[in-house]
């Protein structure tokens, strides 16, 4: 039975993410009245049973922790299925097991997000990084992707409130230094830097001031990373413990994530959670106004679900606001045009096109033996090389930054555990045991060991201009088990992309070579997330950074929305979220979509009453 909610709302946000969570909070904060609709469960789960579902997880992936289960390859029979690493690993193009269908041609997105409340920013690392001045205008500067219609200028204020709501850790002296972009006059981060590691120290000494790319005279300087993160007691959370798991989830809560902003919004009274909604049209009326937000509910978050949608209703307010994430918004306004044959925010043709992520050519090696890097403690990251983010080879080659790993091999073959067993099982999975010996008691210890004290890791985010054949379609053959279409990718990595990755290859050689150490970086050409540069192969992996698919710009014929991200379409209508990127520069992107909807939040409170 369908049914209108009768409470009247100043605004209705779908998603409890980074954007929906904080913007909600603010709004409140201001007097208004918020309805949020999470798709996935609430906050009934607590912090620690998510922990305990990463602890007995088997593969310990960014999904792991959170509902649904992420091992149940099962998305026809789940109410509120999502990408999944594990989907990834063993089924990306079965759409009988892989939320995502992918096109004929289309190579594997390689990234994934959450539904439940705090949204993917419950995985987030907690990497804080403002983008700099070029990052704005790629296309007019560079002649590649698309420009902003906004400035660093523009946003700069907002990047403040942001870092504040996080309460970020940084240096800002080093920041403006590194990064050339100013910041507003008397500003500083909320606290100061998380200290550097062990291994962040031996890049000091042994890279820094090294030329490690061809194209460019800037020399690498390794510098502590503005992070989301505990450097002491603050905001009520505990200091960083060094556990090394901030994606997915960090014991000691010393990471912020948006389920913090969502407490304090439901805490003002002003906003109400509704958990297990799923939006699936946008309801407008003949002069473009919207008029409501259609969503579905359900009960049964198991895989496969015993139970599927159990009512209907359509919510109601002044301002609605999808902050679902970028594939998510695209699905919600594509999905609208196919049930009510009404296009939504569309006039452009450009929802759902330019999706991007942040292609990321992984590189791993060992240090010398009398020279340890001591990782698998600390953040997973607490310095990285910003110096070549930008410059002229931008013309030629997409950018790069350097994060700088604590994490040994986790990341590129799922270390510690695999290195040890391969010394139980005679296998060289890990590439660090060709003679396939079998040790025990003392022999054992210290191979393995030997071997996991001098791992380290270099992650290059390799920028991806925004391109109109990326995108996000409806699949026409599989849906959830709410019976909703679920999306259709189509996806590549352009010559410019793939140009990025040969320098990011190269520097890694150049980097090598200054630490001594002994490259063990593996590519394999029949990989899926594969392709052939010049005549080497590669292999990326997704950043977990999902961009793009309503793009701002200057005018309704080359955008979805403007420069406040609210619809050129529809007057009521904002999408928040990283979807509005026209460009995702090199840094994680959290920090610039925050940003974003606190200049939106003004852009709404700004509105006649």
């Amino acid at each position: 039975m369908r049914t209108t909610r009768q409470e009247r709302y100043d605004a209705v946000i779908v998603g409890s993410g980074f954007a929906g969570a904080n913007m909600a909070l603010l709004l409140a904060r201001a007097g208004k009245r918020v309805l949020i609709l999470e798709a996935g469960p609430g906050l009934d789960t607590t912090h620690g049973e998510l922990f305990e579902r990463y602890l007995l997880a088997t593969i310990k992936t960014p999904t792991a922790p959170y509902p649904p289960d992420a091992g149940a390859l099962d998305p026809s029979r789940t109410n509120a299925p999502r990408p999944t690493t594990e989907a990834l690993l063993f089924a990306w193009n079965d759409p009988a097991r892989s939320y995502l269908e992918h096109a004929p041609g289309s190579l594997p997105f390689g990234s994934t997000s959450e539904r439940l409340a705090g949204g993917t920013g419950n995985h987030w690392m907690g990497t804080a990084i403002r983008m700099d001045g070029a990052d704005f205008a790629l296309h007019s500067t560079y002649g590649h992707g698309l420009d902003w219609p906004l400035g660093y200028d523009d946003l700069e204020p907002y990047y403040g409130q942001a870092e504040q709501l996080i309460g970020v850790a940084g240096d800002r002296a080093e920041q403006e230094e590194v990064n050339g972009i100013p910041y507003g006059a008397g500003y500083d981060y909320p606290q100061g830097s998380i200290p550097p590691s062990h291994g962040d120290r031996i890049f000091q000494a042994q890279v820094d001031g090294a030329a490690i790319a061809a194209d460019s005279p800037a020399v690498a300087r390794t510098t502590s990373t503005p992070a989301g993160r505990n450097a002491g007691p603050f905001m009520n959370r505990s200091p960083c413990r060094g556990s090394t798991s901030c994606t997915p989830i960090c014991p000691v809560r010393a990471k912020y994530d948006p389920r913090e902003a969502l407490r304090s919004a439901l805490e003002t009274g002003r906003v109400e959670l509704l958990a297990k909604a799923v939006v699936d049209a946008v309801h407008i009326d003949e002069a473009g106004a919207v008029t409501g937000l259609h969503y579905l509910t359900y009960d049964d978050v198991s895989v496969p679900a015993a139970t599927g949608r159990t009512g209907e209703a359509v919510a109601t307010a002044g301002v609605y606001v999808l902050a679902a994430h970028a594939i998510e918004n695209a699905r919600i306004l594509l999905n609208t045009e196919r049930v009510t044959g009404r296009p939504v925010a569309n006039s452009s043709g450009f929802v759902g096109r330019h999706l991007m992520d942040h292609p990321v050519y992984l590189a791993w090696g060992l240090m010398p033996a009398a020279a340890p890097f001591y990782g698998y403690r600390g953040p997973q990251s607490t310095s990285g090389i910003e110096t070549l983010r930008d410059g002229p080879f931008r013309r030629r080659r997409a950018a790069w930054r350097i994060e700088i790993g604590n994490g040994g091999w986790t990341w590129p073959i799922g270390d510690p555990y695999v290195t040890g067993a391969d010394f139980i099982y005679g296998g060289n999975v890990s590439g660090t045991n060709p003679a396939r010996s079998i040790l025990s008691n003392r022999q054992y210890r210290e191979a393995v060991n030997g071997i996991l004290t001098r791992q380290l890791r270099l992650a290059f985010l390799v920028e991806q201009e925004a391109d109109p054949s990326n995108r996000v379609e409806l699949s026409d053959t599989w849906t959830d088990n709410l019976g909703i279409a679920r999306p259709r990718i189509r996806y590549g990595v352009s010559e410019y992309v793939r140009a990025g990755f040969a320098s990011a290859r190269a520097a890694t050689t150049r980097i090598m070579d200054l630490l001594g150490a002994t490259d063990h970086t593996m590519t394999s050409a029949t990989a899926p997330a594969a392709f052939r540069h010049d005549g080497q192969d590669y292999n990326y992996r997704g950043a977990g950074h999902m961009c793009g698919t309503h793009v701002m710009g200057n005018a309704p014929a080359d955008s979805v929305v403007n420069a406040w991200q609210r619809t050129w379409d529809h007057p009521n209508l904002y999408l928040a979220g990283c979807g509005s990127m026209p460009s995702v520069g090199t840094q994680n992107p959290t920090l610039t979509m925050l940003a974003l909807a606190c200049r939106t939040v003004d852009d709404i409170l700004a509105r006649p009453a």
